[in-house]
C-alpha cells in the first residue's frame, strides 16, 4: 500500500510540472496584497467536470499568486476579488482555454466607485433605416440619444460620423451566392439588403467632433474582465478633434480588438485665450463597430458640465425609450456594465 501511494506521489508530482504565476495591481499599477484568487484548470480532451482542477490562495506582498498544473491541463479561468475593488472574472472570452496556456497573467482591480445617473444607449445607425446616409456628415446628440435632423430627433452634434465603402467581393464561393438568391428565404430581401448580408466591403469611417474645443481620446485602460471596463473620470486634456476606421473584416480579426473605449469632452465652452472653461463628458465603452452602411456603439454621457464622473447607476438610466419604441429598441436603453 505504501509503495502505491509513493508512485502515486511521485505521478503527481511528475505531473505538476508547468509553473504560473498571477500578478494583481491597482489602477496605478501597484501590486496588491491579499487578494483572494482563484485559478480553473480543465483537461484536455476530457469534458467531466471531476477532471477539472482548482487552486485557491491569496497574493503575496508583490501582488503574487504562484501555482503549478500538468501538462495535461490547460487554464480556464482567474478570478480575483478583494473589497473595496470591483471584481474580475477572466474566462474564455478574455483569452482563456487556450492550449498551451499562458504562463504569466495580469489582472488590474480598479476600486469601486458610486454610481450616477447618466445616459446610456447602445446604438445602432443603419443606412436602410435612414439613420446612417452614406458619404454624408451625420451628427448624434447624446443628451437626447438619436442623430440629428434631418435624420432623427437630436438637436445638438456631439460627435459625427461620415461613413463610405465599396464592396470588393463575397463572403461565400460564387455558386454558393447564387443558390443563396435563389433561396425563398431572401427573396424578401432588395439586392442591397442581400449584397449586405454576404458582401465583402472596404471602406472607412470617419469620426469627428465639430465644435471648437470638442474632441476624443482613446481610454488609457480597458479592463475587459470587469464590470467596470475604463477608468471612473474622464481626462482631463489630451483630446483630439478627429480619426478614422477601417471597416471590420471577418473573420473577425480578434476578441482583442473590442477591448478598446473612448471618451469624449464636448459642448465645450472656450474662453478668449482659447483654455477651456466648461464641458460634457461622455466615453464609448468597446469599440465603434463599423461597416458597411452601418455604425454600432454604446455611450455613457452625463449631462452635468463640468462633471468627469462616468460611472453609471444602472438603475438610474436617463434615457429612455421613446413611446411605441419596438421591443428590440427598448432593449438598447438597458444598461448591464457600468
Amino acid at each position: 500500500m505504501k509503495v502505491r501511494l509513493l508512485i502515486l506521489r511521485l505521478f503527481t508530482t511528475t505531473l505538476l510540472s508547468r509553473d504560473y504565476t498571477l500578478t494583481v495591481v491597482d489602477e496605478s499599477h501597484q501590486p496588491m496584497q491579499d487578494v483572494a484568487v482563484s485559478a480553473l484548470f480543465s483537461r484536455m480532451n476530457d469534458p467531466r467536470f471531476s477532471s477539472m482542477r482548482s487552486f485557491e490562495g491569496k497574493t503575496d506582498g508583490q501582488g503574487v499568486f504562484r501555482f503549478k498544473a500538468g501538462d495535461e491541463m490547460y487554464l480556464d479561468r482567474l478570478r480575483a476579488a478583494k473589497e473595496g475593488y470591483f471584481d474580475a472574472d477572466v474566462t474564455e472570452v478574455h483569452g482563456m482555454g487556450k492550449v498551451p496556456s499562458d504562463l504569466t497573467h495580469l489582472i488590474t482591480l480598479p476600486r469601486e466607485t458610486d454610481g450616477i445617473p447618466l445616459c446610456y444607449k447602445e446604438v445602432q445607425l443603419r443606412t436602410p433605416n435612414g439613420t446612417l446616409p452614406r458619404k454624408t456628415w451625420v451628427g448624434f446628440d447624446f443628451a437626447i440619444g438619436d442623430v440629428v435632423a434631418p435624420w432623427g430627433r437630436g438637436q445638438v452634434t456631439d460627435i459625427r460620423f461620415w461613413n463610405e465603402g465599396e464592396q470588393v467581393g463575397w463572403t461565400a464561393s460564387g455558386e454558393t451566392v447564387e443558390r443563396f438568391r435563389k433561396d425563398k428565404d431572401h427573396a424578401h430581401l432588395s439586392e442591397e439588403e442581400f449584397n449586405g448580408m454576404y458582401g465583402s466591403f472596404r471602406g472607412v469611417t470617419k469620426v469627428s467632433c465639430a465644435q471648437p474645443g470638442d474632441g476624443i481620446i482613446r481610454s488609457p485602460a480597458f479592463w475587459p474582465y470587469c464590470q467596470l471596463k475604463m477608468p471612473a473620470l474622464a481626462p482631463a486634456e489630451g483630446y483630439v478633434a478627429a480619426f478614422e476606421i477601417p471597416y471590420a473584416t471577418l473573420p473577425y480579426p480578434s476578441y482583442q480588438d473590442d477591448y478598446v473605449g473612448y471618451y469624449l469632452r464636448v459642448r465645450t465652452k472656450l474662453g478668449p485665450d482659447g483654455k477651456v472653461i466648461s464641458a460634457h463628458y461622455a466615453k464609448i465603452q468597446g469599440a465603434i463597430w463599423s461597416g458597411y452602411g452601418a455604425i454600432n456603439f454604446r455611450y455613457y454621457y452625463n449631462p452635468v458640465a463640468d462633471d468627469r464622473r462616468l460611472v453609471l447607476d444602472r438603475q438610474r438610466n436617463l434615457l429612455q425609450p421613446p413611446p411605441g419604441a419596438p421591443g428590440m429598441e427598448r432593449v438598447r436603453y438597458i444598461p448591464y456594465e457600468r
